[in-house]
């Protein structure tokens, strides 16, 4: 057997198909993995390594290191893991979305110790964007709509990522012209962010401004969420720093409160907030009132408007539906208009498409660009990969140095 990828359209059955497996059960095109021992590189058995490191202050990942698995970068996390396993010596390997939020030096790391060490085991991996598939793999396996799975060459596997823009219609218009805000949102003048004796951010210069669409870009661990957290949250390194937020200095009266106010955002994580059995239309509701979850009855005008923006995303007939019972695509999408049901000066949008496939990714970046083009809203983007047909004015690139990283503006 060859190695091979499999194609994660549906992760209900690839989670079915790695469990067999696993389990030493006989499957359809596998057979001679059967009775062998094989281990699996994913970010949940990363998580119970880190879990264990939290537990006793040391992890069997980093043993020779004299630092905590924690305080490494996403790459060299995943790196360790691999190492781990490659010393067990695994008839073969199960490699689950490996890439995913890695920055592109740290993939290209990646892929050549894979390439060193592919003849030793076979390998299995899982993949959502086609870029990611490993250069020595030629066969895919995909899904047809019953859900048997299919062989393809590599060559073969072409997916339809057409057809969505015209699935986007016009987003409402927003309620009102911004009142009492400024033409600079967000400015940051040399600022430079230490903790301890580790410099994160040096010199940082950047400023956003009402209407443009940035695109924030840097390795992992180069200081984007570091920035975020300065803007956004109640990082204390955003205050004795010049740092400017819709006209006035951080720290100089606004609460974060009244900050995040004027700001929508949306990280994949989020999600996870959203546990109680809220509708679809109260989600979007919600984000009217800044809250997580509805906890008021919402009024006629605010139903109206939920109602405008359902018919944007072609959720129609999802109103009543739990949000819960969403799928993972539908559920960003939807979480980006709650985002943007109030229409605020800027919308932050962290990793947004990080863990879908091309063809969801697409769906993100079209109804991200369609925002951008239809209102005043400025957009930051954050992320750690060239995204496919998304459309930003200027970009803004970290670059790690000694001293910090560095930025620079790029126009597109």
């Amino acid at each position: 057997m060859r190695h091979l990828a499999i194609y994660a359209r549906d992760h209900k059955l690839v989670s079915r198909l790695i469990d067999d497996l696993k389990k030493d059960k006989k499957v359809p095109g596998f057979e001679e993995l059967q009775h062998k021992h094989g281990f699996e590189h994913s970010e949940a058995v990363l998580q119970n390594f880190i879990k264990d490191d939290q537990k006793h202050g040391n992890s069997v990942l980093v043993k020779d290191e004299s630092r905590s698995l924690r305080t490494f970068s996403s790459g060299e996390k995943r790196k360790a893991l691999l190492e781990y396993l490659l010393k067990k010596q695994p008839e073969y390997l199960i490699l689950d979305d490996p890439f995913d939020c890695l920055d592109v030096q740290s993939v290209a790391n990646f892929k050549e110790r894979l390439a060193e060490v592919k003849s030793d085991f076979i390998l299995v991996q899982i993949f959502r964007r086609e870029e990611d598939i490993l250069p020595f793999i030629d066969i895919i396996l995909d899904f047809d709509g019953a859900g048997n799975t299919i062989f393809k060459n590599k060559a073969d596997f072409i997916e339809n990522k057409q057809g969505f823009l015209e699935e986007i219609k016009r987003i409402p218009a927003a309620p009102k012209v911004f009142e009492g805000i400024p033409e600079s949102l967000i400015q940051l003048k040399n600022v430079n962010v230490a903790y301890e004796d580790r410099s994160i951010l040096s010199n940082i210069s950047w400023e956003v401004k009402r209407s443009e669409f940035w695109k924030l870009t840097g390795p992992n661990g180069s200081g984007k969420t570091t920035i975020l957290s300065m803007i956004y949250g109640d990082n204390p390194k955003a205050y004795g720093v010049d740092l400017f937020l819709f006209g006035k200095k951080k720290g100089s009266g606004e609460s974060v409160w009244e900050i995040k106010k004027k700001i929508g955002y949306f990280s994949p994580s989020i999600t996870e907030l959203f546990i109680r059995r809220n509708s679809v239309e109260e989600m979007l509701i919600s984000g009217l009132v800044d809250s997580i979850g509805l906890y008021q009855k919402p009024s006629d005008k605010q139903r109206a408007l939920a109602k405008q923006w359902l018919g944007t995303l072609g959720f129609q007939e999802k109103a009543k539906k739990v949000f819960n019972d969403l799928s993972n695509l539908e559920k960003r999408m939807l979480l980006i208009a709650r985002a943007m049901i109030k229409h605020p000066p800027l919308l932050i949008l962290d990793e947004p498409s990080t863990g879908l496939d091309d063809k969801s990714a697409l769906k993100i970046t079209n109804l991200i660009n369609h925002i951008a083009a239809q209102s005043d809203t400025a957009i930051i983007y954050v992320s750690h990969r060239k995204e496919k047909g998304l459309h930003p004015d200027f970009e803004y690139e970290l670059f790690p140095t000694e001293n910090g990283s560095v930025g620079k503006i790029k126009i597109q």
